[in-house]
């Protein structure tokens, strides 16, 4: 039999959004299925997703974008609309036709195109991104609010997904990897029995452990706080993690605060009975590592910092091991240690969009060849 060509109006010269000219659902009511493979649908809903897109990029931002956007069921119900009414626009019209090699790579790129929001709706449900910051040596509980300094989750992530522990066994500096200079990597262990993980990690290599993925993000120094009595007895001690500021002169100045500026904090931690204000700060040693000069300011809970207590702060230098007087009390930085602040994120549809770009691009390179091997044909009976 002759090859039957393809109209010159067929489906592969026709432009997106299409009416379908055919039901392949006869026994669903045609009113519910036109309007769900309604152009204007799919109209109305494209501006309508673009636009949140556009707020929650500018107006909101951040984890606040998540909130009143991208993460809501009513955002992931568009998507979900979205994915029906292009599945019933296309499919509809190729429903019953001859399959060419144009036509199938256009059903493999309109189907990589419905997997890819798939997986972006799946993956907002469900996903996980945390923080988690640990001193070399400490374990912290994986499923617990309080080992994360941030959180952000999915709708359905379930907590009990996340199990076991997480150790910062140590921090290297000046990592080399096959004569490769990786400059900072950090081994840690995470799972539970004989699950348990132990690898070193660095900027371009990360953990897998079910799912989960552990990267690096920033490093600091962490002091050993000790509390004595006025008779040098201990009372308590405790790690206090130092940020990294940076002076007028591009100086590191290592203190208690946060990332905008120094603070003090109540100490001890509760659920210990705080005493009083305290912010301590590092000055490392430029030639041997971890040793150096800590500086105390101790003041009454909830007051305000005077530019005498500056300084009076900046005479308090006392080296490392040796005791500070602060009145009633004394001080002592006993040891600095390092703290690694690490990523911690579960992408459960990050795999199925990734498949559904490769299958798209597939898609178009057969359309593209299709067309290129009609077109050859076409010249060749002119």
């Amino acid at each position: 039999m002759p090859e039957i060509e393809a109209p010159e109006n067929g489906p592969e010269t026709e432009q997106f959004p299409l009416e379908p000219r055919y039901h392949p659902i006869r026994k669903v009511p045609r009113a519910i299925y036109d309007f769900f493979a309604s152009a204007r649908l799919a109209m109305v809903l494209l501006v309508t997703i673009l636009v949140c897109c556009l707020v929650g990029v500018t107006v909101f931002r951040g984890p606040r974008s998540g909130e009143m956007i991208f993460d809501t069921m009513w955002f992931n119900g568009l998507l979900v609309l979205l994915i029906v009414n292009v599945a019933c626009c296309f499919f509809g019209r190729i429903w019953g036709r001859r399959i060419t090699l144009i036509s199938f790579g256009m059903i493999l790129f309109h189907l990589s195109f419905v997997a890819m929001f798939i997986g972006i709706i799946y993956n907002s449900l469900f996903f996980f991104r945390g923080s988690m910051r640990l001193t070399e040596g400490e374990t912290v509980q994986n499923g617990e609010r309080g080992s994360y300094d941030a959180v952000a989750m999915g709708r359905f992530f379930n907590v009990l997904w996340l199990k076991g522990n997480t150790t910062l066994n140590a921090l290297h500096l000046g990592y080399k990897l096959d004569g490769v200079d990786k400059k900072r990597a950090y081994d840690i262990t995470v799972g539970e029995g004989e699950a348990k993980k132990q690898e070193t990690i660095y900027l371009t290599k990360n953990l897998d452990y079910k799912g989960f993925k552990f990267f690096p993000d920033q490093e600091g120094y962490s002091v050993l706080t000790v509390l004595y009595d006025k008779q040098g007895r201990e009372m308590y001690g405790a790690y206090l993690p130092l940020q990294s500021l940076k002076h007028s002169d591009n100086s590191i100045f290592y203190t208690t605060g946060t990332k905008t500026g120094p603070g003090s904090l109540a100490f001890p931690y509760l659920p210990e009975k705080p005493l009083f204000d305290l912010q301590v700060a590092y000055r490392p040693d430029p030639v041997q590592e971890k040793s150096g000069t800590a500086f105390f300011m101790v003041k009454p809970l909830g007051s305000a910092m005077k530019h005498m207590d500056q300084q009076a702060f900046q005479k308090s230098g006392t080296p490392l091991g040796a005791m500070y007087d602060a009145g009633d009390y004394r001080l002592s930085a006993r040891e600095v240690r390092y703290w690694v602040s690490m990523k911690v994120s579960y992408e459960p549809g990050q795999i199925i969009v990734l498949s559904s770009l490769w299958v798209g691009l597939f898609g178009m390179i057969l359309t593209t060849a299709g067309r290129m091997l009609r077109g050859r044909r076409e010249s060749a009976k002119g």
